[in-house]
């Protein structure tokens, strides 16, 4: 099968970036693909964090051809002709959030007037934004005008679609685990580099600090579990989209500042071990939620998740076995999850369970989803 996919790759950061460029790795092992990618991504001011650009010294990356700008309708034009003139039998999409809604109206009209028997498959990692915005609904509905089929990373995500086009062809595949990061950490550790030993209960947040993510419950648990934690320490870690200084007010308003490390900066590729493989338990207390590949990364480390019972979370986390779900909003269900945690030594039983858990979220199960899509 012949195969075009549309998305983001190195040097752009996040997530979708590296889930796209694997997801492509991946269907090159069975089928022809062209990847078309983007020359330049969103203006800046379009992007609340300091750079769009991954800076890592290890990344993942593959061939492409880099036809798309945001800003330039003419761009989407040549990349529309692009696919066209490799005949595909179905083109990918790979969509996160509205703002490319005219440029992939664009390509897929284009498309599909020329190929009308070309599948048309739209990967949604959200349907539905975490943070509303004027017009998001309407625009989302108007990118997917010409879509096929669909894949979406939950049964929420599954529900949003089809209220908003009803009858559509959607399947669901849970995101694949994000098992690229666990080599040998460089450097002397990050216990070591923050004096704290061995034995030393350790909680991660790890990503983007946004609103939407809940850092802030989080904070509000932190006195409870370390009155009943002795020692443990909370790594927050990664960019802060937000105001930092309310989030540094809270912690001085617990008086954990011994107790909380921040560590406000987006993390290369070949650093992300060292966090991981020094946290016992990674927390991610979402207020809303679709999916969320911290998730997978957490699993490719072997490591638990502690999160809320919000969007597809609850159908990759299973509560008691492989982490804990608590109702959003809730630092007292943190804490206690905490508590429960520490206090229990379940950590190398929920490492089993994960283990065990691996074949659900294999990039195998991903890919077959697809190609049932793609026909």
């Amino acid at each position: 099968m012949r195969v075009a996919v549309v998305g983001p790759t190195y040097p752009f950061r996040g997530g979708i970036s590296h889930y796209t460029t694997l997801m492509v790795q991946y269907l090159r092992e069975r089928h022809d693909v062209l990847f078309v990618s983007y020359l330049k991504q969103y203006p800046q001011f379009l992007f609340p964090g300091r750079s769009q650009l991954d800076d890592s010294g290890k990344p993942i990356q593959t061939e492409c051809e880099r036809d798309l700008s945001f800003a330039n309708p003419i761009s989407w034009r040549k990349a529309a002709r692009r696919i066209v003139d490799y005949d595909p039998d179905a083109v990918i999409f790979s969509w996160v959030n509205p703002a490319l809604a005219v440029q992939f109206r664009v390509v897929t009209g284009y498309v599909k007037r020329r190929m009308p028997s070309v599948r048309i498959l739209f990967w949604c990692h959200n349907v539905a934004q975490h943070e509303r915005l004027p017009m998001s609904r309407a625009m989302t509905r108007f990118a997917f005008r010409h879509g096929d089929r669909f894949v979406v990373t939950g049964q929420e995500s599954r529900r949003n679609l089809l209220q908003m086009r009803p009858g559509s062809n959607v399947s669901v595949s849970y995101l694949p685990s994000l098992d690229v990061f666990t080599g040998e950490p460089p450097g002397p550790g990050v216990r070591q580099e923050l004096g704290l030993d061995s034995e030393a209960p350790v909680a991660l947040y790890f990503g983007f600090v946004r609103a939407y993510k809940g850092l802030v419950h989080l904070l509000d648990a932190m006195p409870e579990a370390v009155a009943r934690v002795p020692r443990l320490h909370l790594l927050v870690v990664g960019e802060f989209w937000d105001d930092r200084s309310a989030y540094e007010e809270i912690v001085r308003r617990h008086r954990l500042q011994d107790s909380v490390t921040i560590i406000d900066r987006y993390v290369p590729n070949e650093e992300v071990a060292s966090y991981f493989k020094c946290a016992d338990l990674v927390v991610l207390p979402y207020v809303t939620a679709t999916g969320s590949g911290i998730v997978q990364v957490a699993y490719g480390f072997g490591k638990p998740v502690l999160t809320t019972t919000v969007g597809s979370l609850p159908e990759v986390v299973d509560d008691g076995e492989t982490g804990y779900l608590v109702r959003p909003g809730d630092p007292a269900a943190i804490a206690s999850a905490m508590v429960d945690f520490f206090a229990s030594g379940r950590g190398d039983q929920f490492a089993r369970n994960i283990e065990a858990a691996r074949g659900r979220f294999s990039w195998d199960n991903f890919i077959r989803t697809v190609e049932l899509q793609t026909p």
